[in-house]
């Protein structure tokens, strides 16, 4: 009878563990922050939280270029990096780009007269991409980007977005 004793606490004791675990992760995750928090927590290596801002009434790509020499580096919020894109939709970066192939780890924002009002992946966010590697005719590499489109998706599939065939990759040009 002990043993069966000693199998129920067992199960118990995980059962509540798992709980508390979903408990955490639904009440901290819904936030890129949250995620990080969460899966550093655990052991898990986590790329750094990013916090996208676009301008208000900002329509089509907005392209994100890493490491260029010269570029401002991206500011910090309490470890989250504030990727604030300017009317173009273009931003150069002195950051290095993570290189991670993930996306919860990103949250997008439009700067209204209100404050950071959040964007929705399901309606006004589409074509994300990320850490794409931008090569040269000799394939050396020449730099390294992300983007997304801001709009419906009627306008994303009207746009002339990212894409990468078998020479360099074609991206939308710098506007300053």
């Amino acid at each position: 009878m002990t043993n069966l004793g000693r199998i129920v606490a067992v199960i118990a004791a995980v059962l509540l563990l798992v709980g508390a675990m979903v408990f955490f992760f639904f009440r901290y995750s819904f936030t890129a922050e949250g995620l990080y928090r969460v899966q550093s927590a655990v052991g898990i290596d986590a790329p750094q939280p990013e916090r996208h801002i676009v301008e208000n009434g900002f329509q089509g790509w907005a392209v994100l270029h890493f490491g260029v020499e010269g570029a401002s580096p991206l500011p910090e919020d309490n470890g989250v990096l504030v990727v604030e894109y300017p009317a173009s939709g273009r931003l150069e970066t002195s950051t290095a780009a993570s290189g991670d192939a993930g996306f919860l780890h990103r949250e997008y924002f439009r700067r209204t007269q209100n404050g950071l009002e959040p964007l929705s992946r399901m309606g006004e966010i589409w074509g994300e991409y990320n850490v794409l590697v931008v090569s040269d005719d000799r394939g050396a590499e020449t730099g390294r980007s992300a983007g997304f489109f801001v709009g419906t998706l009627a306008e994303f599939r009207a746009s002339d977005r990212p894409s990468i065939g078998s020479g360099p990759l074609d991206l939308p040009p710098l506007q300053n």
